[in-house]
């Protein structure tokens, strides 16, 4: 994996039954729970990054009671005294470190671009973690090193949930409600580790979906990380129109608003997307500059087909969430 520089402390902010062959992970992995087991209500979870995603986590599970304790830190001291001001870490932190050292379990809320770092200054706490868990919107390179620092403690969880606006003033403690949290296991994690993030989930409101890495960045490639592209590309292009059409941004109304969107989160996310899922996102790019050229070659009775079908698998997809 290329190397990441420690970023700003913000973490990813995206919106975007059973996975297939998760190579490594027994199929009834997620529905072991040895007696005995320390359950997630029971556990101080020690959250790195207190954006808009770590932020609103932790509130929800300190408004809630999903959790002993929240624990928390941020590169932003001021960031860490809004979190405990608000009620949505009970225990600050001021370094890495010290988060870590409180934690039963670890919560990875920074910058793909940041998380080798801080996992490298967490793994350096004494004792046993129970669990450990990312936030990345990307799973193949980050999870083959946090799988590697963490071992079977580890596992990518992934809340299909977010805002284009980032930062601890946009946390909601009911950003996760009715959401699918993908759990995305790597060969060796834990059977006890899957259940804390089935149990995760759905303290959060949501509902959790066991994925295999690959298919975990193949699909979230296509619904979440291209189409971050596709609205700024249409941005850039409308920009350059503008040019020629001044009066462009008069005319603007709801399509560009809705079809743009996503555009207006933080640039370093999408960045680290491409870094990260470059391939898959690549490859889609090639499919879908197929499908324009077909829809723009089509007669008017064939583009009038496309569209319909076009209409009916954009119904479907949304409807089986």
């Amino acid at each position: 994996m290329t190397p990441f520089a420690l970023g700003a402390d913000e973490e990813q902010s995206t919106d975007s039954g059973k996975g297939r062959g998760i190579s490594g992970v027994s199929p009834e992995a997620g529905r072991e729970s040895p007696e005995g087991r320390k359950r997630l209500k029971d556990c101080t979870l020690s959250i790195f990054g207190l954006g808009l995603l770590g932020a609103s986590l932790g509130w929800k599970l300190s408004m809630d009671g999903g959790v002993r304790n929240v624990a928390g830190w941020s590169r932003n001291p001021e960031t860490v005294r809004t979190a405990a001001e608000r009620g949505i870490i009970s225990l600050p932190c001021t370094t890495a470190e010290e988060c870590a050292s409180l934690g039963d379990i670890l919560i990875f809320a920074v910058p793909i671009r940041a998380m080798e770092e801080t996992s490298r200054a967490a793994s350096g706490c004494p004792g046993k973690k129970k669990a450990v868990f990312d936030l990345s919107s990307t799973k193949k390179e980050i999870g083959r090193l946090l799988s590697a620092h963490w071992g079977e403690v580890y596992c990518g969880f992934h809340p299909m949930a977010g805002k284009e606006s980032s930062g601890i003033e946009n946390a909601d403690p009911a950003l996760f409600q009715g959401s699918l949290c993908a759990l995305v296991p790597f060969p060796g994690t834990a059977p006890e580790v899957i259940s804390l993030g089935e149990e995760l989930a759905s303290a959060l409101g949501g509902r959790p979906l066991l994925l295999g890495p690959e298919e975990h960045d193949g699909i979230t490639a296509c619904v979440s990380h291209f189409p971050l592209l596709l609205a700024a590309s249409l941005a850039l292009l409308a920009e350059k129109e503008r040019e020629q059409h001044p009066l462009l941004p008069l005319l603007a109304a709801g399509g560009f608003r809705d079809t743009t969107r996503v555009a207006g989160g933080p640039p370093w996310l999408g960045a680290d997307m491409v870094q990260t899922n470059g391939e898959e996102i690549r490859r889609l790019a090639k499919g879908f500059g197929e499908i324009l050229e077909e829809l723009l070659a089509a007669s008017p009775g064939e583009l009038e087909g496309l569209l319909e079908r076009a209409r009916h698998a954009r119904e479907f997809i949304l409807a089986a969430r």
